[in-house]
């Protein structure tokens, strides 16, 4: 039995309990089990007043709203308790189950107890919406509180998978039941997400004593360096094994983490099933039977007629331009190049990178061929660069619509599961560019994938792997050997950008078109059979589940 412990889980539209990435990964990744017959469980917090409901102003401010929702309507209320020690007082955890398969489901954790102390009800209002004290707590809730409400259901579980270090609390009670660190080493491994300071958490040590004060097994002390307690090398230092989630970002662990030299790395995947849009799977089922039980079957997307996948994603894309018009006064055409930059919007992912040169972008879409540009994403609370990138593009965006068309401009507040199907099938390309070598894998770009969309990416992450030059999509910026963790350049990677829009992408789209379908279906056969969330769990069974 698996137990995936994560700190937001993605599982459907109505439920705001993530936040991004992260979230949808371990989504995909439930219903991966559920498909394969693996045994797992998942554990997460229940967030009453979800993540961030977004708003933005006419003058491009984000404001930031709670999105309550009606979660009795989505999980089963458990009739279990158990006590948590949070400082010197114990508190009630219960938990809420989402069942998949009955073989496979996901428990949201709830303090929220009439009971316990408000600073403990509130750990369940809002996802990542504080820091500090807040922040440990709610982390000491994943950790030790899911290890005790899986003992308490009477689970056996033989490996704790943790995703990213939020839940490494958990392996406090590891070593207080076994009382031995090999023995705690052999059920615990570690999968980071991301080389930014932001993912692996930091806490003061007299902080982590104060709450944990009642567990005199472990030496916080001696944990602890510089009067921190780094839960990622906490989780590491206890993990029989450990992965990153790319090949390109296996090289950037192992610069990290030179305490581990026995990284090893699986590739994220997308859930095949949850990601095809129904007008494209009706020609799946049609020139690829077995598709959805067997991924690998997707190379025969070459042989599906150009002119099905063309008038396919034409069905498509007039869906996405129909959602877009209703819901802005962008005035897009359905026959017009739309490229899409939808992500969770913060610095290191550019996501207005394309507005840098605005003089050079209007003139390839007054030359060569009309432009849409289509943005949504949310910034977090307290990223004040992000939200001022969401300022930049609706700023833009007004002064463009005054006098042009030939550069259009939407931005689509509330990125959410059922938006990001709409988009990752419905665009043209799926542009992505972070700063290199930032991005550890990234999956939105597979969904595109997956519906004929080509890919416009920074040579980072799972595109490293994936992308074929001309082929199946195209690289910004120079291809960096896996070795090189050298920052990107924003000047050569916005040049390479406009060259290729320039003399490729916007030729090719208007003049091009049987090209262009030929790599649509380059694109669901490459990356479809590989970038699927069956051979990522695979994988997790053959290099993590081990030994």
């Amino acid at each position: 039995m698996i137990a995936y412990f994560v700190m937001e889980m993605g599982l459907e539209e109505g439920m705001p309990t993530y936040s991004g990435g992260l979230g949808v990964l371990a989504g995909d990744t439930m219903y991966s089990f559920a498909d394969l017959g693996i045994s797992a469980v998942g554990v997460s917090l229940l967030y009453k007043k979800g993540y961030v409901q977004q708003g933005i102003t006419p003058t491009g401010i984000q404001l930031d709203f709670e999105d309550p929702w009606n979660f009795r309507r989505y999980l089963k209320p458990l009739d279990i308790y158990v006590d948590v020690p949070f400082g010197d007082r114990l508190q009630k955890v219960t938990a809420w189950e989402f069942r998949i398969e009955p073989s496979v489901k996901v428990f949201f954790l709830d303090a929220d107890i009439e009971t316990n102390d408000d600073d403990v009800r509130k750990l369940n209002y809002r996802l990542y919406y504080e820091d500090g004290a807040y922040r440990l707590k709610q982390e000491i809730l994943l950790g030790i509180g899911g290890y005790r409400i899986l003992k308490a259901l009477g689970y056996d579980i033989k490996y704790y998978h943790l995703n990213e270090s939020h839940a490494a609390f958990l392996i406090v009670d590891l070593l207080s039941e076994f009382k031995d660190i090999q023995e705690v080493k052999k059920r615990c491994v570690f999968l980071t997400h991301t080389p930014l300071p932001a993912g692996h958490d930091k806490f003061p040590v007299r902080m982590v004593k104060e709450e944990l004060k009642t567990f005199k097994h472990i030496d916080w002390d001696k944990e602890a360096t510089g009067g921190e307690l780094n839960l990622t090398h906490f989780a590491l230092k206890y993990s029989g094994r450990v992965g990153a989630v790319s090949y390109k970002h296996f090289f950037v662990c192992k610069d990290m983490f030179p305490e581990r030299e026995d990284f090893e790395y699986i590739t994220n995947g997308v859930y095949h099933r949850r990601w095809v849009h129904p007008v494209m799977r009706d020609a799946f089922f049609e020139y690829i039977p077995g598709w959805e039980e067997n991924p690998v079957l997707l190379s025969g997307a070459i042989n599906i007629p150009s002119e099905i996948i063309l008038r396919n994603h034409f069905k498509i894309k007039q869906e996405l331009v129909n959602f877009v018009n209703k819901n802005s006064d962008a005035s897009f055409s359905v026959d017009n190049l739309t490229i899409c930059v939808a992500r969770r919007v913060t610095p290191y992912k550019r996501n207005d990178l394309i507005l840098k040169d605005l003089e050079r972008l209007l003139a390839i879409a007054q030359s060569v061929g009309e432009i849409q540009l289509l943005f949504s994403g949310k910034a977090h609370p307290k990223d004040n660069p992000g939200k001022e990138i969401i300022s930049n593009i609706i700023n833009v965006r007004k002064s463009l619509k005054e006098h042009t068309k030939s550069l259009r401009i939407a931005f689509l507040e509330n990125y959410s599961i059922k938006l990001s199907a709409l988009l990752t099938a419905g665009c043209d390309v799926w542009l992505n560019n972070p700063r290199r070598p930032l991005e550890a894998c990234g999956t939105s770009g597979m969904k595109a994938a997956l519906n004929g969309v080509l890919n416009f990416s920074t040579w980072d992450g799972w595109w490293l792997e994936g992308g074929i030059e001309g082929f199946n999509g195209w690289g910004i910026g120079p291809k960096p050997k896996w070795a090189d963790l050298s920052l990107s350049d924003d000047n050569e990677d916005l040049k390479d950008l406009y060259g290729k829009l320039e003399y490729i992408i916007v030729p090719m789209y208007y003049q091009k078109r049987e090209q262009w379908s030929q790599m649509m279906k380059n694109s669901i056969a490459t990356v479809g059979v590989y970038f699927n969330g069956y051979r990522m769990v695979k994988e997790y069974i053959s290099k993590l589940y081990r030994g």
